[in-house]
């Protein structure tokens, strides 16, 4: 799992500033992990405060709404090595 924390912060560094729907997070790393692996990982690092985590109003569904996620100031400081963390492991490690 630290691993995939590592990756997913990577991957929406990527695209800062932009957010993105966590079904387009799982599509992209579902080829080796489980949904539900993606989504404890992502509520990990939403609770370590390095991603942000917002619902938003579905654009086509009024009804429903989705769940967009955004790297913070913290966590881009932890993938470029100001601060530290033993529970996500980065690629350069």
């Amino acid at each position: 799992m630290k691993h995939l924390r590592g990756q997913l912060l990577d991957f929406l560094k990527r695209i800062y500033p932009k957010e993105i729907e966590e079904l387009g997070i799982i599509s992209v790393f579902y080829e080796y992990y489980r949904d539900r692996e993606i989504r404890q990982s992502l509520q990990y690092l939403v609770d370590k405060g390095y991603v942000e985590k917002r619902t938003a109003k579905h654009p086509y569904r009024r009804r429903e709404k989705i769940t967009l996620y955004k790297i913070t100031a913290k966590g881009i400081d932890l993938l470029e090595g100001t601060i530290e963390d033993a529970g996500v492991l980065l690629e350069d490690e």
